[in-house]
């Protein structure tokens, strides 16, 4: 019998940890409970190769628009559980040390996470989870060849901020980080061996698009 790799590790501690969310909370609670919300913002990733031929080089996403879905499932208070779903769409470029920008894709990024979430003072909320992350080329061309990869783990972090007058309104600004290894079958095929670690960071506004009732 074959062992669970390690994408099929986190696939089963992911259903684990959305097991015991059900179990907190019954589902016919959950769906009178959970509240949705949408938001819409920018993403900035850094460097996902850097090589060097005749002189180096660096293969580079650009800044990304980025649209995330969440669920928030309240727990006991100020604690609040999160699924979200993400997804972003950029070009991915090669940028020469000589200034020089040559396109190569665009690619969608799709992310399913579970965070857990704490409300400080003054408005202020924070949270921390940890998720799958996929790369969906449009076309398999240059590091995509070989298609974008495997399903990879990431670890996420995030502040929102809310002041009374936006959260009458449902509204909320976010700020969230993430990271997570890229290494693709094309980059291990030229004898790539480490996975470059990349670090995401995102500006966003979240608008509540609807409200649960208290628990």
């Amino acid at each position: 019998m074959k062992g669970v790799g390690r994408p099929g590790r986190w696939r089963v501690g992911l259903v684990c940890v959305g097991w015991l969310f059900l179990s907190a909370r019954p589902p016919d609670r959950l769906s009178a409970q959970a509240s949705l919300s949408a938001s819409l913002g920018a993403r900035y990733s850094s460097t996902l190769v850097h090589d060097s031929i005749v002189s180096p080089f660096d293969i580079r996403l650009g800044i990304s628009p980025a649209l995330t879905l969440a669920v928030a499932l309240p727990l006991e208070a100020p604690w609040t559980a999160d699924v979200t779903l993400d997804a972003s769409y950029g070009a991915v470029s090669r940028h020469d040390q000589s200034g020089t920008v040559a396109p190569i894709t665009h690619v969608t990024i799709l992310t399913l996470g579970v965070a857990l979430r704490r409300d400080l003072r003054h408005g202020f909320s924070a949270s921390a989870g940890a998720g799958l992350l996929a790369y969906l080329p449009a076309e398999h061309i240059g590091i995509f060849r070989d298609g974008g990869g495997p399903v990879v783990p990431m670890g996420t972090a995030a502040l929102g901020y809310s002041p009374p007058l936006a959260v009458r309104r449902g509204l909320a600004l976010e700020a969230r980080y993430d990271l997570h290894g890229f290494l693709t079958p094309a980059l291990r095929t030229e004898g790539f061996v480490n996975s470059t670690v990349v670090h995401r960071v995102a500006l966003a506004v979240r608008y509540r698009l609807w409200k649960g009732s208290p628990p």
